[in-house]
């Protein structure tokens, strides 16, 4: 027997709680908490930087969401998945509304929705981005 969850209530139960969490605010908190810097970055490369600075003020925008159970025990988590953009400080004609991408974050909630864990993809070669 093949079961689908393709039209399981699940999907609907998830959107409806990710729409009154509000996934923006939280990234938005959590930008501000950290002020514009990210304090120890290992990139890609494993090149390490000591702190990682913004130039102009980070954009979240949600690109992706899932939660997770743990088999044992009684955990649970949301982990909420962003881009992080900014406007482009010369916008052409073409596209007025043109925003340049600088990385990733991951969060990762608990059931509390109080961040556990965090994950940082930084381009740093970006012009808006200081790697000291």
């Amino acid at each position: 027997m093949t079961s689908t969850l393709k039209e399981h209530p699940i999907w609907r139960n998830v959107a409806q709680t990710l729409e009154q969490i509000n996934p923006q605010q939280i990234a938005l908190q959590h930008l501000q908490a950290c002020q514009g810097e990210i304090n120890g970055y290992w990139d890609e490369s494993d090149q390490f930087y000591e702190k990682i600075r913004f130039v102009h003020t980070l954009s979240p925008e949600l690109i992706s969401s899932s939660i997770g159970v743990a088999q044992t025990g009684n955990s649970h988590w949301l982990q909420l998945k962003y881009a992080l953009t900014i406007s482009s400080t010369e916008p052409t004609i073409a596209d007025p509304d043109f925003k340049t991408t600088l990385g990733e974050l991951s969060l990762i909630l608990d059931d509390s929705l109080e961040v556990i864990d965090e994950n940082w993809v930084i381009d740093v070669n970006s012009p808006y981005v200081l790697a000291i």
